[in-house]
């Protein structure tokens, strides 16, 4: 499959993109296969492109006072990109780490911000992502705080049941806020 076609099918199932916008985008696109551990973004780094998961498992995660955490989890179909390279010009407040060996179409922000410009069925699907991405941080806030350890780990499985056993279990724990201990007594109770 080209880029083309790979571009048009993962923005066509969040927001009708036309063919004029894919094509476009995709003559702005260049692959990149990320191995597993490797970070696609680094914090405190610039980041100069947009990501297009194509294939394969990413966390992304930032290091906060000495402590890792992992703040979500994208696949397929899934955009990235440093929103504080993006809008500000500051270094990435979050790493984008490949999980296993994965591919990505990269769009360089210059060429990207031109594109959102001439094509406004590409602006209405990156606002729609752009909202999208804000909900998913607020029902994460309000999920952390209102719902106990088993209620978070029952709903990550269910909201993403395609990916939960392909992430390491510590990752896992550091998503629900649990330690790995309490992750696998929560685990063997709901195997029974």
């Amino acid at each position: 499959m080209n880029a083309t076609q790979i571009l048009a099918e993962l923005l066509c199932a969040d927001y009708p993109v036309g063919e004029e916008a894919c094509n476009a985008l995709a003559a702005h696109a260049h692959r990149h296969t990320c191995h597993r551990k490797e970070c696609l973004v680094q914090q405190g780094e610039l980041s100069g492109h947009i990501y297009f998961i194509v294939k394969g498992l990413f966390r992304g995660t930032a290091v906060i006072n000495g402590r890792e955490d992992t703040l979500f989890f994208g696949t397929k179909g899934d955009p990235f990109a440093s929103v504080h390279t993006l809008a500000h010009q500051q270094p990435a407040a979050i790493s984008l780490q490949a999980l296993e060996d994965s591919e990505v179409l990269a769009v360089a922000f210059d060429d990207f911000r031109v594109l959102l410009d001439e094509y406004a069925d590409l602006q209405k699907w990156w606002s729609a992502m752009l909202l999208e991405q804000v909900y998913a941080l607020e029902r994460r806030y309000v999920w952390l705080t209102s719902c106990d350890a088993s209620e978070r780990y029952d709903t990550f499985t269910k909201v993403r049941p395609h990916i939960h056993e392909r992430i390491p279990l510590k990752y896992i724990a550091q998503y629900i806020n649990v330690t790995p201990e309490t992750l696998s007594r929560i685990r063997s109770r709901a195997k029974r």
